[in-house]
């Protein structure tokens, strides 16, 4: 197994041999990241900001930049590097209308002179919105939030190899099967303290009456179970019946459910798998057996003398389970 990395020098590519183990990880509304150790010569020579390519038996994996070096007396340089989603990290303000997370992405791209790739057209047009002093993250993970609480769809945004990709979370279904045979350990949580909620309060000041109209919309089943986990939201603009209900439906559905996470660690490694991709896990945690596919929110890459592992943190399409 050959992993080669290169380093762009104002033009000048040097190969430095890394000592070692190289780590590459990827996470949800997260820069891709590679961090590896080389020795200093009097040759090689780089700088932050230089461009860093690595490949695996001749396979592109990570292309990025140099962000950070960290050297100790008698000892290695440890190099971090980020992907283009590191300058997500800037912060700005946009006041956008009549747009689709899509072309909000490819505007960001614009403004920032980033490479994009193969962005899927997410069709939901946006309500209008004003953000202010918050990072390109929180942005994108507000326009994609907002469109899949209303057309029911996620998308996952990652820097494919240079290139700013979007696309829906079906296409990013591997052909990767993991159980308790190829991991070598696993930790399981489930909780209702994180995003749960099973009683919906939406609110309109309407202007005419003077008056602020209050609708709730129960999971009383639920709410047995559980007590009363409320979700307030501040309506903009006054809904019909219908529309309410539609909407608080919709939120019922995403945010009333047990979250589980589950991390598996040390599993024989799979380039294909990244932050976003779909995996089938089978698995045996107490209070169910687990069966299905899994999306994956962290992957971390490690290869050394030969070997590639792989610790996948693992959630639902919302962080739930479903056997």
């Amino acid at each position: 197994m050959e992993n080669k990395i290169y380093i762009n020098h104002r033009g000048t590519i040097f190969n430095p041999e890394p000592i070692e183990e190289i780590q590459w990880s990827t996470r949800l509304y997260g820069a891709g990241e590679l961090k590896f150790k080389v020795l200093k010569d009097n040759v090689m020579d780089f700088k932050e900001g230089d461009q860093v390519t690595f490949y695996r038996n001749n396979v592109p994996i990570f292309k990025g930049y140099v962000f950070s070096k960290e050297r100790h007396k008698n000892s290695p340089i440890t190099v971090l590097c980020y992907d283009q989603l590191r300058y997500f990290k800037n912060k700005d303000t946009y006041t956008y209308s009549n747009i689709t997370a899509s072309g909000l992405l490819k505007m960001i791209a614009s403004d920032y002179n980033l490479t994009t790739g193969d962005i899927a057209n997410t069709a939901y047009v946006l309500p209008p919105r004003i953000e202010d002093n918050s990072t390109l993250f929180d942005i994108m993970y507000n326009a994609l939030e907002s469109t899949e609480k209303y057309n029911r769809q996620k998308y996952v945004l990652y820097d494919d190899f240079g290139q700013l990709t979007l696309k829906p979370y079906e296409d990013m279904l591997l052909p990767v099967w993991v159980d308790e045979s190829t991991a070598e350990e696993y930790d399981y949580t489930s909780t209702i303290d994180d995003e749960t909620y099973n009683r919906i309060k939406l609110a309109y000041d309407n202007g005419d009456s003077g008056q602020r109209e209050v609708h709730v919309f129960n999971d009383t089943l639920n709410q047995s179970k559980w007590g009363t986990l409320q979700y307030y939201e501040k309506l903009d603009k006054a809904l019909s019946a219908a529309d309410l209900k539609v909407k608080a439906d919709a939120l019922l559905k995403y945010y009333n459910l047990k979250k589980r996470e589950l991390t598996i660690k040390s599993v024989f490694g799979d380039i294909r798998v990244r932050a976003g991709t779909l995996v089938s896990v089978g698995m045996r945690l107490g209070d169910m057996d687990l069966s299905n596919y899994m999306g994956v929110e962290k992957a971390k890459h490690t290869f050394s003398d030969g070997i590639h592992t792989m610790d996948l943190y693992l959630a639902g399409v919302r962080g739930e389970f479903h056997a």
